[in-house]
């Protein structure tokens, strides 16, 4: 996956002690009727590779303020934002556990790193539709969601 770097300012690097909010939606909503939002995240990875050595990575989780809105201020839309942001910080975090994996075995094929991001980011985007605007309007689903991405989180707690 490829980085734009030219609106970097706008990146916001996802840290459990940053929540979201409406002033880190900067982009015009596509309609003002009904409560939505988009959250641009931009899950990534950067390899630095050396001939007969185990690459060295990093995976990056950033939510882009500059391409993402939110349509009114409604205390819903920030939650599922956060959520999804949060989603995909454990999917971050899967793929550090996946790429540890494979330097542990010695891996030295990038193809390997690639194949691994494209899962899991397949699985992600897949989670995220299944979510994405579901608990907008159910706080009960939404208490559900959050409760098991942040146990999900902890899990990962090691690869963050």
């Amino acid at each position: 996956m490829v980085f734009s770097f030219s609106n970097a300012q706008s990146l916001i690097e996802w840290r459990k002690d940053i929540k979201l909010d409406y002033t880190n939606f900067k982009k015009k909503p596509n309609q003002i009727k009904t409560p939505q939002g988009y959250l641009d995240s931009k899950l990534g990875w950067q390899i630095a590779e050396t001939d007969g050595e185990i690459p060295q990575l990093k995976v990056f989780n950033r939510f882009d303020e500059s391409n993402s809105w939110v349509s009114m201020k409604h205390e819903g839309i920030l939650q599922e934002m956060q959520l999804q942001f949060d989603l995909s910080e454990l999917y971050a975090r899967k793929l550090r556990k996946d790429f540890k994996d494979l330097q542990i075995k010695k891996v030295i094929d990038k193809d390997s790193y690639r194949s691994k991001f494209i899962l899991e980011s397949s699985k992600f985007q897949k989670r995220l539709a299944k979510i994405a605007g579901v608990s907008l309007n159910q706080p009960g689903l939404h208490k559900l969601l959050n409760k098991q991405i942040q146990d999900s989180l902890i899990i990962y707690e090691s690869y963050k």
